[in-house]
């Protein structure tokens, strides 16, 4: 697994060979001999490891440490699904407790939290952002399920860094480092000009983290993107940082004119599709290419937003917060962990959420039934104004939504 360059892999052959031959003649040698020239053998089996270990980690000029190499394996593991279903990872927000008994009972609840994530929503990453001490409690929840089922889930810190060491100690496996300045590009040549973004990764490397890039375009760019591009953009990445991101998160901005639109009628402005880039499919193979999918939760929205971009090749999707309803952005972590275990339990559903039937008996005629699918009938009609699909106890004012 270490030998990822031709000079690696004829060491391999050389080492494989050569404590084939030395351990065969060890059979006619006395055992006080044998175990002496057995542990020489493994010293230097040892050094030859450790060597080509270097040649494959400096092939791109750059030492990557063991734990990064770790980080990434499990990172892809979890970004990816075999049977190729779209991944679901939520971003969450810890926000900063403001008074005293917020603070003692804010560790608890980013445990339970964390939990649920793993164990009801099932998610397969969670992209995180607060302070320090809350992503340790997360990330400690998450190591204490190590070798349990279900696994722990790999924390993305998605926050301002400042102390990429003190990330790494708290647990977390990637760091997102948006490309310039989360500003759009429309080219992968316009990664060279982003100093900034070069230098996070390879310090993020040199700690043991994962850098996974996002890359913001808009929906003109997005239109004209069919597939080279994307793949441009992976390998320039790699030229420019010294390695292959773990992963890559695309988000895709409105045109400004729907975005001024939507505070006007932003159930309209939701139902307009943006256009896509497509990904090929042996790049999502390679590497998962994650969506961000910023839609509002209710009218199946995030459902449909999920299955256009699986149809364009996308492996993940990353739910923002911009998808917990604006009414209730404030609500406490409690909230957040049911909302986050419906929605994503809703969204890996495989039940049908349009199959409906109605029966009627025509066998015999009763007078009050026929009464009341006569005011069924005007009312459906449209007679008596425009009807309101709106169940029983749904208060859309104080927030409430109708599926994801």
């Amino acid at each position: 697994c270490l030998c990822r360059n031709r000079e690696a892999n004829r060491q391999s052959v050389n080492i494989n060979t050569c404590v084939s031959i030395r351990l065969a003649s060890l059979a006619h040698v006395p055992n006080s001999s044998a175990i002496e020239i057995y542990t020489t053998i493994m010293n230097r089996l040892l050094s030859l490891i450790q060597v080509a270990a270097l040649l494959a980690s400096t092939a791109s000029g750059l030492v990557i440490p063991e734990r990064a190499q770790m980080a990434r394996g499990r990172l892809m593991e979890a970004l990816s699904s075999p049977s190729g279903k779209l991944t679901l990872s939520p971003e969450i927000k810890v926000p900063d407790p403001s008074d005293p008994t917020a603070i003692l009972l804010q560790s608890s609840l980013i445990t339970a939290l964390s939990e649920k994530m793993r164990t009801k929503a099932k998610a397969n990453a969670v992209f995180l952002s607060g302070g320090i001490p809350a992503l340790k409690t997360f990330c400690n929840e998450q190591e204490i399920a190590r070798g349990n089922f279900p696994s722990p889930l790999p924390i993305i810190y998605c926050d301002e860094v400042e102390d990429m060491a003190e990330i790494a100690d708290a647990g977390a496996e990637a760091v997102l480092v948006p490309i310039c300045g989360a500003k759009e590009i429309t080219s992968p040549d316009d990664i060279s000009a982003d100093s900034t973004f070069t230098e996070t990764c390879k310090v993020a490397l040199e700690n043991g983290l994962q850098p996974i890039p996002e890359i913001v375009i808009g929906e003109s760019t997005a239109d004209s993107w069919k597939g080279d591009e994307v793949e441009s953009l992976v390998t320039k990445i790699a030229e420019i940082t010294g390695a292959e991101p773990a992963s890559l998160l695309m988000t895709v901005n409105r045109p400004e004119q729907e975005i001024e639109g939507e505070a006007e009628n932003e159930e309209e402005a939701d139902e307009v599709e943006i256009s896509l880039p497509q990904i090929p499919k042996a790049l999502g193979k390679k590497i998962p290419i994650l969506a961000s999918i910023r839609s509002k939760a209710g009218g199946g929205r995030m459902g449909e937003d999920a299955a256009r971009f699986k149809s364009a090749g996308f492996t993940g999707a990353v739910l923002r917060e911009d998808c917990v309803p604006q009414l209730s952005m404030n609500q406490d972590l409690e909230y957040l962990a049911s909302f986050w275990s419906a929605c994503i339990g809703d969204l890996k559903s495989t039940k049908s959420k349009t199959f409906n039937f109605r029966s009627k008996n025509n066998m015999e005629k009763d007078l009050a039934k026929e009464w009341a699918k006569y005011q069924m009938d005007v009312i459906q009609s449209g007679a008596l104004g425009e009807e309101q699909h709106v169940p029983m106890g749904l208060d859309p004012d104080a927030g409430d939504y109708q599926g994801f």
